[in-house]
């Protein structure tokens, strides 16, 4: 890593390190079966003939396998990192965004069910939710979710307060949703609305 990354910073080096270890330790079985026949294979045949062993060296001649296999690990958890950084970076800037606007309207009721999102306003009227992004024909060949333009309507208004009424559980969608919008988000799971919507998509 230090040679085909050296471009990082120490504490991204860092970072990166540790999802190498993660990667590794919460990887699937048959991958670590795999991977520790690449390693116990190769030692016990060579123990088999020789007494002693220069650890370095056996690896560098001897693991081919495993060396690669560690390099794609490596690789991976390096587009993971820069995944997961870019992710942070278009959270914060939302958020000066949103930090530097002032509130275009009080409250948003926003339905959560099966992965998709219905944005009520305060009189719980069905808001129309803002499409422009999907007319951009530099995105055109972009497909877009109900999230999306759910994000994009609620950029838009800029509510004071966001109610999410989850009729289905919390996924990713919803934790992006607190990390920009923090304290204007409430989550309710009991309310009239949430159970009317419990009725209407056949959830208990």
């Amino acid at each position: 890593m230090q040679y085909h990354y050296f471009y990082f910073e120490k504490w991204e080096k860092k970072q990166i390190e540790e999802n190498c270890y993660h990667i590794i330790q919460t990887d699937d079985k048959e991958n670590f079966k795999f991977r520790r026949e690449e390693i116990w294979s190769p030692v016990f045949h060579y123990l088999s003939d020789e007494k002693s062993m220069i650890l370095e060296g056996f690896v560098r001649f001897r693991l081919p396998d495993y060396e690669e296999t560690l390099e794609e690990i490596v690789d991976f958890a390096v587009n993971q990192f820069i995944i997961e950084k870019e992710y942070t970076e278009f959270i914060n800037l939302l958020k000066v965004y949103i930090d530097s606007k002032e509130p275009q309207t009080k409250l948003v009721h926003l339905i959560y069910t099966n992965g998709e999102s219905i944005l009520l306003d305060e009189n719980k009227n069905v808001i129309v939710l803002d499409d422009y992004i999907f007319n951009a024909q530099y995105l055109s060949d972009i497909s877009f979710s109900s999230n999306d333009f759910a994000l994009n309507t609620l950029l838009t208004l800029l509510p004071k307060k966001i109610e999410v009424h989850l009729i289905s559980r919390e996924d990713e969608f919803i934790h992006t949703l607190k990390l920009i919008f923090s304290n204007r988000i409430s989550i309710c799971t009991d309310c009239n609305i949430c159970k009317t919507y419990r009725v209407l998509n056949n959830v208990r």
